[in-house]
């Protein structure tokens, strides 16, 4: 697995606990991108995950990339679900999840072609319930991370349920 850090022209450089929650993504992500992304005058940490497979049962591609957007406050709350690149046909699919609209406060970026997609770890979209379900730890090998992130959405996205 490759991580590559783009700093871009604004010179970012992520905190050592997303660099460590990096090293345990790198188990079980091909390939992660993080940068830097300023939406409506809040920046958030970004996490490109290249590649994610993508059931050949459910999808007509084989992949797709993967985007987090963590919050300022982050890890300390979770993003508010994620965005694929892949625009799929949920009409007959039941995948409510996917609506190609954004709720609960996400940044809309279909027009950038990120699609969000409703996911998370559980206690549902509400501050209150985040802070009962995201349980991450002072040891990012322990709890909630990307990785747990990560393995959530692709069973989710790829899940017939």
């Amino acid at each position: 697995m490759a991580i590559a850090i783009s700093a871009g022209i604004s010179g970012f450089h992520p905190a050592a606990r997303i660099i460590a929650e990096l090293k345990v993504l790198e188990k079980v992500a091909k390939n992660a991108v993080v940068g830097c992304k300023t939406i409506g005058g809040i920046q958030y940490t970004a996490v490109l995950v290249k590649g994610m497979p993508l059931s050949s049962q459910k999808f007509t591609v084989s992949n797709s990339d993967v985007l987090f957007l963590l919050p300022p406050e982050y890890p300390s709350l979770p993003p508010i679900g994620c965005y694929l690149n892949y625009p799929w046909n949920t009409v007959g699919q039941g995948d409510h999840h996917f609506t190609r609209q954004s709720y609960y406060g996400a940044p809309f970026l279909s027009e950038e072609g990120w699609y969000w997609y409703c996911v998370g770890l559980g206690g549902g979209f509400n501050r209150e319930r985040w802070l009962n379900s995201w349980r991450p730890h002072n040891n990012p090998e322990n709890g909630h991370n990307l990785a747990t992130l990560f393995v959530t959405v692709r069973h989710a996205v790829n899940s017939e349920d």
